[in-house]
């Protein structure tokens, strides 16, 4: 054994550049090995696989549905396909509405974009575009969207901004638990109408309340003053005086408290009913933000009680909705989307997202209505959000987004 060492050192020395030459095309192979596969983990995955629809495929969308309702769901990941959701199960299945035929397309290995959090996803979802290009990544992005900030939006537009561009009489509704959304993704226009919901609004709800109805002075940011004063009504076909019980309920629980996310959760359900179902051709998009599910994953982590709670409760708001839209006649011109941003890990160290995992990679889309094909679509990014609300309303996509319709997920 002595010998062989000896004469392997002796062998490097006579070849001495030689062996320095393999080296190092080693080590240049061995990095380019390693950056091709983190590439292909944290990029070529969160390309879209999908198509541009043609003039012909968006006018024969156009006028399909009265209204797109989008429910946000932040942090639940893939668990709607891991535990009991009976409400997510009725909206998103195969149904017969009259002489209507509604379909649903639904995928639990969705693909968010790097990094897994919360702005970065949001803002590729609602702008079509990877986070490198609408410019929120890494630094404080939360932070910024929360106080007002915003991409650049003339390059590339939000698909509420790209409908009303070619809708000039059209209107859009957000109400958001999180006002990241609503503060700094979402444009500000006249004609999209914004909420968002802090406890003042559940204390002036309680308060107020009689009749099945109470007025609620409301702010779009936290740090203002109430200045809006809308009327949330609690007497809706199908889920007359829900809204009152869960809050009594929830007060008496756990008292007046700004960490109470399920009552926010619940007054922008509650908010979003009210607003449609009251006026149903006011609004042709409706999205809300619901929180308290990726607070769950923050406190809890992934799949844990207080997790699985906080998405059974989400399944019930979904539930709320889907009566009150039933019992006005609504279901059959109604798009319904269910989408999320991130998941979460798996708890022990620190619970969050933000990274590579599988667990925060993966996320849910659902989507169901009568231009819909039933079963699972082909491969869905979050950018693919934006084109996918635009073809339904028969709007054209600007060439600036990077987002496709995914394959199988609409009627040819």
């Amino acid at each position: 054994m002595k010998n062989f060492f000896k004469n392997l050192g002796e062998k490097i020395k006579a070849n001495k550049g030689k062996t320095i030459a393999i080296s190092v095309t080693a080590f240049v192979l061995a990095c380019v090995i390693v950056t091709l596969c983190c590439l292909s983990a944290f990029l070529f995955n969160r390309f879209s696989e999908g198509f541009v629809p043609t003039d012909e495929q968006l006018a024969a969308q156009a006028g399909q549905y009265k209204r797109v309702v989008i429910i946000g769901v932040d942090g639940v990941g893939d668990f709607f396909g891991k535990t009991y959701t009976p409400n997510f199960d009725r909206m998103f299945s195969d149904k017969k509405i009259g002489d209507t035929q509604i379909n649903a397309s639904v995928t639990y290995s969705g693909v968010a974009v790097y990094p897994t959090i919360s702005c970065e996803n949001w803002m590729s979802m609602f702008h079509g575009v990877r986070p490198v290009y609408h410019g929120f990544i890494f630094r404080s992005t939360n932070q910024r969207v929360e106080q007002g900030e915003h991409t650049n939006e003339e390059k590339y537009p939000s698909f509420i901004a790209q409908y009303l561009a070619q809708n000039p009489n059209g209107k859009a509704l957000a109400v958001c638990t999180w006002r990241g959304v609503s503060n700094g993704i979402i444009e500000d226009d006249p004609r999209i109408t914004k909420y968002n919901s802090y406890p003042d609004d559940i204390y002036e709800f309680l308060h107020n309340y009689s009749e099945r109805s109470a007025t609620v002075k409301t702010v779009i940011d936290a740090t203002e003053e109430p200045k809006v004063d809308t009327v949330i009504r609690d007497d809706i076909a199908g889920i007359e005086g829900q809204l009152y019980e869960y809050l009594c309920d929830q007060v008496m629980q756990y008292g007046y408290s700004d960490e109470t996310i399920e009552m926010r959760d619940a007054m922008t359900m509650q908010r979003i009913i009210t607003e449609t179902v009251s006026d149903p051709d006011k609004y042709q998009i409706a999205y809300m933000h619901l929180d308290q599910v990726d607070h769950a994953g923050h406190s809890f982590g992934y799949g844990k009680p207080g997790y699985v709670n906080a998405v059974s409760r989400v399944d019930m708001l979904i539930g709320r909705l889907y009566d009150a839209y039933e019992a006005a006649g609504m279901l059959e011109d109604t798009l319904f989307v269910l989408c999320t941003d991130h998941g979460h890990r798996l708890p022990g160290g620190h619970k969050n997202h933000g990274k590579n995992t599988d667990l925060e990679v993966n996320v849910t889309f659902a989507i169901a209505g009568k231009t819909i094909k039933s079963g699972t679509p082909g491969k869905y990014v979050n950018t693919d959000l934006a084109p996918i609300v635009s073809y339904a309303r028969g709007v054209k996509a600007p060439d600036t987004w990077q987002g496709r319709v995914p394959y199988g997920m609409f009627l040819d």
